[in-house]
Formats: C-alpha cells, sequence, structure tokens
C-alpha cells in the first residue's frame, strides 16, 4: 500500500466518481504484495498451518505414549487449540472487515486497528504464560501419575516447597521467551501493524470525505 497514493485518492475523493475511488482504494487494500492487510491475513494462515500440524503431531505423541495422566494434556491442548481457533477467526474476521471500502474508511480502520492491535498484545501476553502454564501442569501431572503416586509419598511434606521452586523456574523461563515470543509477533503481524498506524495517523492529518 503506497501512502502517497491513498494520499492521491483521498484528496481526489469528492471530485472524482464515487465508484472509481472506491474500486481504486479496494485494489490497494487487496494487493496480496503490497498492502499491509493482506501481509497479515497471509502471515495468519500460515501461522494455523503451523499450529495445527505441530498441535496434532503433539497430540498424537500423548495419546499414543499411553501414560497415566497423558490425557489431561491431551485435554488441556484440545482446550488451548479451541482457544487459538477463535483467536484466528476473530482476527481473519477483523482483517477482512478492514478492507471494508464501502464503509467510512477513516472511521473503520481507526476503529479496526485499535482492535487489532489490543488482538495482537493478548496474543503475546497469552504466548508468554502459556510456557510457566503448560509447565506446572506437566508437573502436577507427572507428580500425581508417575509411578502410581510414589513420587508423591517420597516428597512428603516438602511437596509444597517442590512445587514452588518449580513454579519459580516456570515463571523465570518465562522472560526469555516473552522477548522471543515479542519478535515472532513483530515478525508476522507488529511491523504491518504499525504501517497501518502510520498510514491511519497519516489519514487523520487529511481531509477525507467518503
Amino acid at each position: 500500500m503506497e501512502l502517497e497514493s491513498l494520499k492521491t485518492i483521498w484528496k481526489d475523493v469528492g471530485t472524482s466518481p464515487a465508484i472509481t475511488s472506491a474500486e481504486e482504494l479496494e485494489r490497494m487494500l487487496s494487493q496480496k504484495s503490497k498492502s499491509p492487510i493482506a501481509k497479515l491475513k497471509r502471515n495468519l494462515l500460515w501461522e494455523l498451518i503451523a499450529v495445527a500440524v505441530l498441535y496434532g503431531i503433539t497430540i498424537i505423541y500423548y495419546l499414543s505414549a499411553n501414560k497415566p495422566g497423558m490425557l489431561y494434556i491431551v485435554t488441556m491442548l484440545l482446550v488451548l487449540g479451541a482457544l487459538y481457533g477463535w483467536y484466528y477467526v476473530s482476527k481473519r474476521k477483523l482483517l477482512n472487515s478492514m478492507e471494508c471500502v464501502t464503509c467510512e474508511v477513516k472511521s473503520n480502520l481507526s476503529t479496526q486497528l485499535t482492535t487489532l492491535e489490543k488482538l495482537v498484545k493478548l496474543y503475546l501476553w497469552v504466548g508468554t504464560l502459556l510456557v510457566p502454564f503448560l509447565l506446572i501442569l506437566s508437573f502436577l501431572v507427572g507428580l500425581f501419575f508417575s509411578d502410581n503416586g510414589e513420587l508423591l509419598a517420597k516428597l512428603g511434606n516438602k511437596i509444597i516447597i517442590v512445587f514452588v521452586i518449580w513454579a519459580l523456574i516456570s515463571f523465570v523461563l518465562s522472560i526469555p521467551v516473552y522477548f522471543l515470543n515479542k519478535w515472532y509477533i513483530n515478525l508476522l503481524y507488529g511491523r504491518h501493524v504499525k504501517k497501518l498506524r502510520q498510514i491511519v495517523n497519516e489519514m487523520n492529518e487529511l481531509p477525507f470525505k467518503n
């Protein structure tokens, strides 16, 4: 999406036929190679495929392990997968609405972009907190189901101390995960969202009539 081209279109709206500006704006918003929205949608699709493959392999692995407690982990993975599915559908629907050229472009993009930024930020924090959560879950499953509970019996009164230490280790590990996740999200989504925000800010400086 070329900012200067958009400026020209928005300046000319009102002097050119409405259908011409709408068609031109639709063409620019839907460009596969240049539009930030198109890039976001493409990256979202590739991530969905990657998540589906990784989750599928992981779930099959735990089911084939046939060990006590594995069903709890599989259930949790299915729940997380369902939550990601909701995230994907919501984000895809939002990106589709941002390409609406029949809407009032300035207000539409401003409102939808704010929602998109919140979704990206939510994705960052959920992905980071997921690490200590899964580590703690794995610890509890291993504690209560390994060797028919022999480990739990051996720890006895020390179980609380061991759990606290494991929880602290899990949260410490989430710190590098946060920065890695931040880099990953910026690579796939953040930089394109920033470009859209820059365009919206430039739009707000221009007179625009639908």
